[in-house]
């Protein structure tokens, strides 16, 4: 069962094994015979499709398939392969166990680097693992800071998985309970570009659970002089509506993450979650 669905992964295209998911009884069984064949707790395996295929990645194959498969957040898949390229520097803000930062180390090669911010202890030890697996801790940096408005120390949050979390002040799934939360070092980005010196990204992905509401204030020069290019996962109209009056007032346009990229041309277009492109004017 294992190897099947690794050989479909490989050789469908990701609309077609995506669509398997309109049907919930084939999807259901497909699941249900691979938590039976699969391993408990996590273990290294190599991803059978998607922009990661082939690197290795410590998986749970149990609750992380869509890893596996390549099924992870299709939209951002592709638009990194568009519009990220070799040599290029890269911030992922909110890096989890690292899928989008091994993605974004493979395309930007060694002559690129990678800054990966994440807090939560759990997915930075996964984060550094998958890393090392796959020989690329020379080309990324991790970051155990939450990227917030300015530096000192934040209450984060921790969501029901233990692997989720945010920064506390942060909107959206309030629906969610975080039952305790630990305190953690934060940044704001014009802090770690030009107090301490780092290298100005092109290209900046966040993706931390309503927390762009404290971590897009706190990048208002990196956005008038470094203008790198922004990869968004927004959640709720509080999040669209600091990131909205933030960006346009910084002269960027905003675009949807789909196929031809369509422009927002209004506040009103956006869904409760929306995955966007912030490019700045020309």
């Amino acid at each position: 069962m294992i190897d099947f669905t690794a050989w479909m992964a490989r050789l469908l295209p990701m609309p077609l094994i995506r669509a398997v998911y309109r049907f919930p009884s084939l999807a259901q069984a497909i699941r249900r015979g691979l938590n039976q064949a699969v391993p408990d707790g996590q273990t290294k395996v190599y991803i059978a499709g998607g922009g990661l295929r082939g690197l290795a990645m410590y998986l749970d194959l149990k609750s992380e398939k869509d890893y596996w498969l390549g099924t992870y957040e299709p939209e951002l898949q592709r638009a990194v392969k568009h519009l990220v390229e070799p040599g290029m520097v890269v911030y992922d803000v909110g890096a989890n166990i690292g899928y989008f930062s091994l993605l974004f180390a493979r395309i930007v090669a060694e002559k690129g680097r990678v800054f990966a911010f994440e807090v939560l202890p759990s997915n930075v030890e996964r984060l550094q693992l998958n890393l090392t697996a796959n020989y690329f801790q020379g080309r990324v940096v991790v970051v155990s800071s939450a990227v917030v408005d300015g530096a000192g120390p934040v209450n984060f949050l921790i969501g029901p998985s233990g692997g989720m979390g945010k920064a506390e002040g942060s909107v959206g799934r309030k629906k969610l309970s975080y039952s305790r939360s630990i305190s953690v070092p934060g940044i704001s980005l014009d802090e770690f570009v030009y107090q301490e010196g780092n290298p100005v990204p092109q290209v900046i992905k966040m993706d931390i659970e309503g927390g762009e509401v404290l971590a897009l204030p706190g990048m208002n020069r990196l956005l008038v002089e470094g203008r790198p290019l922004l990869l968004l996962e927004l959640h709720g109209p509080e999040a669209a509506a600091v990131a909205w009056d933030i960006l346009i007032s910084r002269d960027y346009r905003i675009y949807r993450m789909k196929p031809s990229y369509p422009e927002v041309k209004g506040i009103e277009e956006l869904d409760w979650k929306s995955y966007l492109i912030a490019k700045p004017k020309a």
